[in-house]
């Protein structure tokens, strides 16, 4: 007689696993997502075009990527990187994310001691407060929700622990749209893409030698 344990399904499991019905909604969801970010992609290009100033900062850097995946604390997402340049320990990029039952975000990151350490703090802290931009207070780069521990609204932010961030060696300024406002969620990050490109303007030192 085997003693393994009775694996059983909750009432919602039992209704959703015979269910074909909204995995094949949830990948139409997703296929419209990377739509959505290819048409951004090619917003963003005809923007950067346009500036010399923003080109030489990612000067060698990639044409644009998509990436998706399943589980980004559980749940699906998908990520537009472009510009971008990824190095060992220099990091310039504008992300654009999907996050699935949270929120389309954009994200300036920015690491590599050259570049975070000639931030003029008090202009750069103006700047992110007009523009009501986010900034991540965590000392991991890597993590992208919004919840208190990970970012802080700038409102909520002093020159002291913007100077505090900047010693980790990386900065990462965000905005994010809920998806619930999926009509506006274009128009929001097309705006917050020429936000971001005016603070790399006014705010980080251009030119191949920092990386």
């Amino acid at each position: 007689m085997s003693n393994r344990a009775k694996i059983q399904l909750s009432k919602l499991e039992n209704e959703l696993v015979s269910n074909t019905e909204w995995i094949l909604t949830k990948q139409a969801i997703m296929n419209k997502v990377y739509l959505l970010l290819g048409e951004l992609h090619e917003t963003y290009a005809a923007i950067l075009k346009e500036d010399k100033i923003v080109i030489s900062v990612f000067n060698g850097g990639n044409s644009g990527k998509i990436s998706k995946g399943e589980n980004y604390l559980g749940l699906p997402y998908a990520i537009l990187d472009y510009p971008a340049i990824f190095k060992k320990e220099n990091v310039f990029a504008i992300r654009t994310m999907f996050w699935w039952g949270n929120f389309f975000s954009i994200t300036l990151h920015v690491s590599g001691r050259q570049r975070v350490q000639a931030v003029n703090i008090p202009k750069l802290l103006n700047s992110l407060r007009e523009m009501d931009f986010f900034l991540c207070v965590n000392t991991n780069e890597w993590e992208h929700d919004f919840s208190k521990t990970n970012y802080l609204p700038t409102s909520e932010i002093s020159s002291s622990i913007l100077a505090e961030i900047c010693s980790n060696n990386f900065l990462k300024i965000s905005k994010k749209i809920d998806l619930k406002m999926w009509d506006e969620a274009p128009a929001f990050l097309e705006n917050a893409f020429l936000e971001l490109m005016e603070i790399i303007k006014t705010n980080f030192p251009t030119g191949e030698k920092v990386l």
